[in-house]
């Protein structure tokens, strides 16, 4: 009921320039069970359409965009007032292009190196386009990026920082991929990356 009333009053555009907000909606409304390209009235796919807004968050914004369409098995909508209309393949285009020489995947236009949060959800945005075969390869070569910093006791650190957020990242992309959480690429020293997210509980 939130949601609807808050849709109301934003006429169904929930971010202007972040529209991982937008996904992040669609995706909490496909969960509860409705349809977000019909709800209250309201396309709430179509500002997904929207290719140069989506990219001022960068490959954040393109993962997003994939990873909300796809929750709820929506079709890319068509927008005739945005200047460039945007398309999966154009979205997974500019997310292949992003891909670091150690195979992952980072927010940053300069990092060096793969993030394991970023590549994590890079990896659930390209699962369910792996019979391309240049996806395919990506997702291969951020799989053997992930394992290669994947630490001692399972679990992995961002910017300097162990997290739960990046064990649930990695564990959300292996189960989207089919990769068992003890395939051998990751487990080290007999840790899994969950044996490692289960020590965050309190």
């Amino acid at each position: 009921k939130s949601v609807a009333e808050a849709a109301k009053e934003c006429g169904g555009v929930f971010g202007t320039r972040k529209l991982t907000d937008q996904a992040k909606v669609i995706i909490g409304v496909t969960a509860a069970g409705y349809d977000a390209s019909n709800f209250e009235g309201y396309d709430l796919t179509l500002p997904l359409a929207d290719y140069e807004t989506a990219l001022l968050q960068g490959i954040n914004g393109a993962s997003w965009s994939l990873i909300a369409l796809d929750f709820g098995g929506y079709e890319m909508p068509e927008n005739p007032d945005v200047a460039v209309q945007a398309t999966k393949d154009m979205y997974i285009d500019y997310i292949l292009s992003r891909q670091l020489p150690d195979g992952g995947f980072a927010f940053s236009t300069t990092a060096a190196l793969g993030d394991p949060d970023m590549t994590g959800m890079v990896l659930i945005a390209l699962a369910n386009y792996t019979d391309r075969p240049d996806v395919a390869e990506a997702v291969e070569r951020a799989l053997v990026c992930l394992s290669n910093i994947q630490q001692d006791d399972g679990g992995y650190t961002s910017y300097g920082f162990e997290t739960a957020e990046s064990c649930a990242q990695v564990i959300l992309a292996l189960l989207k991929l089919g990769v068992p959480l003890d395939d051998e690429r990751f487990v080290k020293n007999g840790n899994t990356i969950m044996d490692k997210l289960l020590e965050y509980r309190m």
